[in-house]
Formats: C-alpha cells, structure tokens, sequence
C-alpha cells in the first residue's frame, strides 16, 4: 500500500489535530486573564470594605455582596430630575464657573496663574456582610472611597485608596441601581452572545475534523484499490 497516496490529507488532520487544542489553550488563556483582571478589581473594593469594617471595630463579619459605582462629577445633571432642579444645578454650575473665572482673572493680574480645582476621584461602595457564626444577613450600607494615583516616574504610579466614611445607603441607590441595573442586563447579553459564539465554533472545528477524518478513509480506500488492481 503507497502512503504516499494519502499522505497530504494525513498532513491536514495532523495540523487539525494540534491546532485545535492550541487554540483552545490560547483561548481558555485569554479569558483567564479576563478573570484575573476581574479578580483582581474585586479584591481591592474588598480590601477597603474590610479595611472599613477594621476601623469601625465590626468583627465577625463576611462580605455578602459587593458593588461599585464612580461618582458622577460635580457638573453631571441627572436627566431624571425635575426640571426645576435640572434648571437650579445649572445655575448654580454657571455661577461656580463665573467665580472661579473671576478669581483666574484676578491672579493673573498678581502675575500667577490660577488653575481649576481638580476633581476628586471619588466611588461608592455598597456593600452587604452576614454573621461568621450565624450566617445571618446584614443590612446593605454604602461607604465613599477616593483613589488617589501618586506618580513616581514616567511609567510608575502609587495608588491608595482612602476611605471617606459611612453613606446613607438608600440615597445613593437612588442613581446607583438604574446603572447597576443596566450593567447587569449588559453582561447577561454579552455572555449569552459569547456562550453562542463559542458554541458555533465548537461545531465549525467539529464539521472540520470530521471532514478531515473523511478524506483520510477515502484516501486510504483509494490506495488499497489501487494496490489491489
């Protein structure tokens, strides 16, 4: 029998055969990365929740839950307000800009130059912890969180993070739930869009090996009629 008949289909599922492991491995590399990244976020908010419930003597709890939000900017007007309100933050943005324009002026007219105040990078962290012993679920409360980014050279930063204190919870989820709510429904599709991904994938390497498979079989019937005539 000639193997040399058959020898470049016998290639081909040589290559699919480790290929497709590869990919997969560079694959399930790729979303662990995700995940440490995740991961990684994760425990830094769990940090300054635990850190938090250090210094305010609370002992004997878990972390339940846990949910960050940034804070919007001084200047952000939440569409969702009443008009009268909408109207009121703006007047008072257009004065705060007035003033500070006013005292620029000022400061440049004493030869020095005046530069905005730089806003703080602020997050609320809501989070919700259970008893160790009992398992017994807590109230959720909100905490502020400022990340400060220090730079040391050109490529390095120092980041902490400071804990402002306590926020009343019910407030703050006032326009944190429609965002966390959003995100939530975001991820879900995204997920699902990906598992339908991954899954036509997994049928497309399948109908190619199976592919491959068959033309080696021909392949081979081939040459043994061959060598049998």
């Amino acid at each position: 029998m000639d193997i040399s008949t058959y020898l470049p289909i016998i290639i081909i599922v040589a290559i699919a055969a480790i290929g497709i492991p590869i990919w997969l491995k560079k694959r399930k590399g790729k979303t662990a990365t995700i995940a440490v990244s995740k991961r990684k976020d994760k425990d830094e908010v769990w940090k300054a929740v635990k850190q938090y419930l250090k210094d305010s003597n609370d002992y004997g709890k878990e972390i339940a839950d846990c949910y960050v939000a940034k804070r919007n900017g001084v200047d952000y007007i939440n569409p969702n307000l009443p008009k009268i309100v909408k109207a009121n933050k703006r007047e008072e943005i257009k004065l705060r800009k007035l003033q500070f324009e006013q005292q620029r002026l000022l400061a440049k007219k004493n030869g020095k130059k005046l530069l905005p105040p730089k806003e703080k990078d602020l997050y609320v962290v809501c989070f919700t912890t259970k008893q160790s012993k009992t398992g017994i679920i807590e109230k959720p409360r909100a905490i502020e969180c400022e990340v400060i980014n220090t730079k040391i050279n050109k490529k390095e930063y120092d980041r902490k993070i400071i804990i402002n204190g306590l926020l009343d919870y019910d407030k703050e989820m006032e326009w944190i739930a429609p965002i966390k709510f959003a995100e939530t429904t975001k991820n879900a599709k995204a997920i699902k869009q990906q598992q339908k991904n991954d899954e036509h994938q997994r049928k497309l390497l399948e109908k190619k090996k199976i592919k491959a498979k068959v033309k080696v079989e021909k392949a081979k019937q081939k040459a043994a009629a061959k060598n049998g005539a």
